[in-house]
C-alpha cells in the first residue's frame, strides 16, 4: 500500500465515523443575537419611549431620561430602529437632516427616517 492508498483510506474511515454519529446537537446560546436583554441600554431606550407615545425625542434627551451613555443609545437606537420598533425624523428645517427625532413606532407602520 502506497501513501496515497493510506491517505484515501483514512480520509473514508473519518468520512464514515462522522456519518455514523448523526447530526451534532444546538448547542445552548445564552446570548442570542437579536434579542433585547432585560436591564439593557436597547430596553430602557424602548421603555422609556413607550411611555410617551406620540412625544418625539433627541438624542441628548434619551441619553439623560435613560441614565445610559452615548453609545449604548446611539447602538439601542440603531437596533430598534433597524426591528421597526422606533421612528425617526428630522428634527425641522433650519437643523442639519443628521439630528434626528425618535418616538416609538406603531404596529405595523415603517419606522423608516422621514
Amino acid at each position: 500500500m502506497n501513501g496515497i492508498d493510506w491517505l484515501a483510506a483514512r480520509i473514508i474511515d473519518a468520512a464514515n465515523r462522522d456519518m455514523a454519529a448523526g447530526p451534532t446537537p444546538q448547542r445552548f446560546n445564552p446570548r442570542p443575537a437579536g434579542v433585547i436583554r432585560d436591564g439593557s441600554a436597547t430596553q430602557a431606550v424602548l421603555d422609556f419611549l413607550r411611555l410617551h407615545p406620540g412625544r418625539y425625542f433627541t438624542h441628548p434627551q434619551i441619553v439623560a431620561a435613560t441614565g445610559r451613555t452615548e453609545k449604548a443609545c446611539d447602538w439601542a437606537l440603531l437596533f430598534l430602529r433597524a426591528k421597526n420598533k422606533v421612528r425617526a425624523e428630522s428634527a425641522d428645517a433650519a437643523r442639519s437632516h443628521g439630528y434626528l427625532r425618535y418616538s416609538i413606532a406603531q404596529e405595523g407602520e415603517d419606522a423608516s427616517t422621514k
